[in-house]
């Protein structure tokens, strides 16, 4: 299925899970689920890299909120968005529940903002290539407040943000989409957000999945410095494109802000709300904020500590199959 991974790693399963339209009711949507303890991965069965898929799948290797970058070969969505950014992936996603971390759930699913909506797959399709090429999976670098409940705080706002259906199986809405992608490589992708806001259009699905993952982390974080949690300085911690981050006073700088400064970071969002829509996968990619932990290719799942790691594992099995 063509679609965006703005996606989101869900674990649990399909009869706890109740439908209404494409309405996905989750417990913990609105960051408070239980268990609020920090939810960071458990003892893994063993350290012996690269591991078979369902091996992988079954260990504690996963934590909420981990980034998750796909690219899917022979969908014209996915050509035009990794033509349109220079990017080796097309579609990012995010880690939602595993039984690692909540009771009750027995398999990990993915829920994409995808052509019809709300969808739920398993992960375990995309890590075993029936979904995707290819699965990189990156984490926020360790941060003490970054705990259970903010982890939780994160994938409820893409929950709550990707519940709206768009049907693009039409040719108007395919060619519209193609058009967008173009658009992009012409005029950055932030300015065709914008003219499709400004038009009063929704930007495919497929092209603001990534900018739903940068949004979720953003108001996670604007909602804790709201509530005095955490110092506005942090804000800078989660913006994964620097375009944004320009905007955003130097590290240091913020106490000349005064008692300006929470509201200076409050106001971040909906001031670059086009900015923060229009991160691409390259932008998840290049960002210095995500620690790169693994690649899932052919079945196998491998540990990539860098970019470097994870492009010579793709170009060695591309030269295998020529």
């Amino acid at each position: 299925m063509s679609g965006c991974l703005g996606v989101v790693l869900l674990t649990l399963a399909l009869a706890s899970v109740p439908l209404t339209g494409t309405a996905l009711a989750v417990s913990g949507g609105d960051g408070t689920d239980a268990p609020t303890s920090a939810a960071a991965p458990g003892k893994a069965f063993d350290d012996v890299w690269p591991k078979p898929v369902d091996e992988f799948l079954s260990g504690e290797y996963l934590t909420k909120a981990d980034v998750i970058l796909t690219r899917r070969s022979g969908d014209i969505a996915s050509t035009v968005i990794r033509w349109a950014t220079n990017s080796l992936f097309s579609h990012a996603a995010l880690v939602y529940t595993a039984p690692p971390f909540d009771a009750g759930i027995s398999e990990t699913f993915v829920i994409e903002a995808g052509t019809s909506g709300v969808d739920l797959t398993k992960i375990a399709d995309y890590a075993r290539g029936d979904n995707a090429d290819f699965v990189a999976i990156r984490r926020l670098k360790s941060k003490s407040w970054f705990d259970g409940n903010r982890q939780a705080r994160v994938r409820g706002v893409l929950l709550d943000k990707i519940k709206s259906r768009y049907d693009f199986w039409t040719i108007w809405k395919i060619s519209q989409n193609i058009w967008f992608g173009v658009q992009s490589k012409m005029e950055t992708k932030q300015k065709t957000v914008e003219r499709y806001r400004k038009n009063e259009w929704t930007p495919p699905n497929e092209y603001i999945c990534t900018g739903l993952v940068q949004v979720g982390f953003v108001e996670m974080m604007v909602e804790a410095i709201q509530r005095g949690e955490i110092s506005p300085e942090a804000l800078r911690d989660v913006i994964f494109t620097k375009s944004a981050e320009q905007y955003l006073p130097e590290p240091g700088n913020w106490t000349l802000l005064g008692d300006d400064a929470k509201e200076t970071a409050i106001s971040f969002k909906d001031i670059l709300t086009d900015e923060l829509y229009a991160v691409t996968p390259e932008d998840l990619v290049q960002t210095d904020k995500l620690e790169w932990l693994y690649l899932i290719k052919d079945g196998v799942v491998h540990k990539t500590p860098s970019y470097e790691d994870v492009l010579r594992i793709v170009n060695a099995s591309s030269a295998v199959t020529q």
